[in-house]
């Protein structure tokens, strides 16, 4: 693990992130952390393209390509615009 410093934090901010912590019931230090993760990962989706980011959002671990649709009663016929 490695160590960074952030400088020159306005007050203002700290303290949100500290409500934030508390709020979370994290340390400040694992919010900051938490909140940085948070941020690259929106900046990263805004980058990306719908089926990408759904690609992306769902674990590996569940991902497949044999997903499977039920539909539980009797299929509805198609309208007829006759």
């Amino acid at each position: 693990m490695s160590d960074m410093l952030i400088r020159n934090v306005e007050p203002k901010l700290k303290a949100e992130i500290e409500d934030s912590a508390r709020k979370s019931k994290r340390s400040l230090s694992r919010e900051a952390k938490e909140l940085l993760r948070l941020g690259l990962a929106a900046k990263k989706a805004n980058n990306m393209k719908l089926g990408t980011w759904l690609f992306e959002s769902v674990p590996p671990e569940f991902r497949g390509d044999d997903l499977v649709f039920e539909y539980r009663s009797e299929f509805p016929k198609p309208p007829d615009f006759e």
